[in-house]
């Protein structure tokens, strides 16, 4: 008795803890979305010219990254989602909704979340299902993975991020070490905007501006979210 009371106090803890962490997390989203460029426009104001030019463009940058990672992910992983959702579905094994939906938060990990959201759909499906419903989990199972990682999501952050896959996969395991879970999930957009800025970075130190022509690379190689 005495455990099972400080097993539900935990549990309530953590069911505290992560609504203040929800509401937190909208209303500072809402500031940001709110008061974010004018913030933006104040912090460049204070700085001299030769840093103004390399820092605003290394955030316009980043900006859009972040958006254009965010915006492709979801549509990849909402795409796993819904095809996992309807195969269960049409299969008859319980639990699909569930399933479906932590295969859409899984998808923003890259590579590795597919796995882990199809291969929780066919270990239900063992449980569930009969040998057929078995065959056709493992068959989807393997035709989305190899659509998924060799087509889309290659596609998606080839496009939006210019990053090879080797780094995105090198990538994972170092946000893991670094903040686990989380890091796991933002480790290949902060890489991106690392790698699209890295070249910003001197030019803001020394206070010398932009070179015209760097200037105009850079510019046309600002991605649209």
């Amino acid at each position: 008795g005495a455990q099972l009371e400080l097993d539900a106090a935990k549990l309530v803890a953590d069911v505290v803890s992560l609504a203040f962490a929800l509401l937190l997390a909208l209303l500072m989203t809402f500031f940001l979305l709110r008061d974010g460029p004018t913030w933006w426009e104040a912090l460049l104001v204070r700085l001299t010219p030769g840093r103004r030019e390399p820092i605003g463009l290394a955030g316009e940058r980043g900006a859009n990254l972040m958006a254009s990672y965010m915006l492709g992910t979801a549509a990849i992983s909402g795409f796993g989602a819904a095809t996992t959702w309807l195969i269960l579905v049409l299969l008859g094994i319980p639990l699909a909704f569930p399933i479906a939906v932590i295969g859409f938060f899984a998808g923003f990990i890259p590579y590795i979340g597919s796995f882990i959201s199809t291969g929780l759909a066919t270990l239900v499906t063992v449980a569930f299902g009969s040998t057929t419903d078995v065959i056709v989990m493992l068959v989807f199972t393997v035709v989305f993975n190899i659509v998924q990682g060799n087509i889309l999501t290659p596609l998606v952050y080839g496009k939006s991020l210019a990053l090879h896959p080797a780094v995105v996969l090198m990538a994972i395991p170092v946000g893991s070490e670094i903040a686990g879970i989380m890091g796991m999930f933002l480790v290949v957009p902060v890489a991106a905007v690392v790698a699209a800025t890295w070249r910003l970075v001197p030019m803001t130190i020394d206070g010398t501006g932009l070179p015209p022509d760097l200037e105009a690379e850079l510019l046309e190689s600002v991605p649209e979210a």
